[in-house]
């Protein structure tokens, strides 16, 4: 009970600290140089929160625990490209039903970016706890699914997706 009042309070401190994007009109108008910090400021927040709960699921040590968030770095650098493109799909596809001409031409290859990209994110979901596990008793890597269920879940909820939404 003590590490999911952990987790919930991390993950709220969090994504208030990099500013939901409740307006997404203003969020398009905004600079792109503030809209890449903000950005980069939420993945180092949810990476955060990741480390810390996943650094109390397998009982890390801190010298553990710090190799661990390079480790978390380096997957989310891996990831950044895809969620990036899928981004961009789903905003052409949201022009395309809007009504852009130019969008509307390319429907069907966004949809597929947009799937090749969902295909390639479970991928590295895989390569995340195959990394994270390895080595560990079946005990820790239950407890290690669980709790990247669980912090998926919440970052998902904290951020107001109901389900997987592009947004960025």
């Amino acid at each position: 009970m003590k590490k999911s009042v952990l987790v919930v309070t991390l993950l709220s401190s969090a994504l208030a600290l990099a500013g939901p994007k409740k307006d997404p009109a203003r969020w398009e108008a905004m600079d792109p140089e503030e809209r890449a910090e903000r950005q980069e400021e939420r993945a180092k927040q949810a990476r955060m929160v990741l480390l810390v709960a996943v650094a109390e699921a397998l009982e890390l040590n801190e010298a553990q625990a710090l190799k661990l968030s390079e480790t978390l770095k380096a997957l989310d650098e891996k990831r950044r490209p895809v969620r990036e493109a899928m981004h961009e799909a789903m905003r052409q596809v949201k022009a395309a039903a809007d009504g852009d001409p130019a969008a509307l031409a390319n429907v069907d290859q966004n949809m597929q970016r947009v799937l090749d990209g969902r295909a390639q994110m479970a991928q590295l979901d895989k390569e995340l706890f195959a990394t994270l596990s390895q080595g560990q008793p079946a005990q820790k890597k239950a407890k290690l699914a669980l709790v990247l269920a669980k912090v998926g879940d919440e970052l998902r909820r904290m951020k107001g997706n109901k389900g997987r939404r592009h947004e960025g």
